[in-house]
């Protein structure tokens, strides 16, 4: 029980430093969110009335169940019907919000590659008019 109870905690920690969702790359945030707490992901892909949701969030609450009841009655390696399950739906909900994750581009986002696009021309526009003033005040 200590190996496992330790393996559990080196995940979690291994979770606790992968980036922020804001600094994250497209979906990773969302796959992140759900491998911690299944269905959370599918809720930032404004999924959380859809059908698969539902089926998950059930799952969850149903296999949780079914490992405290199997590690308290039971024990030992029985546990795993439980544990097996409840980390499958885990991965699989994870890997739906990945799949699923679309890749919007931010207000801030447009406004930056706008400002970009007129320094852009602003730069254009002056080497034009710095070059024909040099042209014209040269003396040949």
């Amino acid at each position: 029980m200590r190996a496992t109870s330790l393996i559990v905690l080196l995940i979690f920690g291994a979770f606790l430093m992968l980036p922020p969702a804001g600094f994250a790359g497209h979906g990773l945030g969302e796959a992140t969110a759900s491998l911690l707490l299944p269905t959370t992901g599918q809720a930032m892909n404004g999924q959380i009335s859809s059908a698969k949701t539902k089926i998950m969030g059930g799952l969850e609450a149903g296999l949780i169940t079914t490992t405290a009841i199997l590690g308290g009655v039971v024990g030992g390696p029985v546990v795993w019907a439980g544990v097996g399950p409840l980390i499958a739906n885990h991965v699989w909900s994870a890997l739906d919000a990945y799949s699923n994750s679309s890749p919007e581009v931010s207000d801030q986002q447009k406004q930056l590659e706008e400002a970009q696009r007129i320094l852009q021309e602003s730069q254009r526009r002056n080497r034009a008019r710095q070059g024909s003033s040099f042209l014209d005040n040269a003396s040949y």
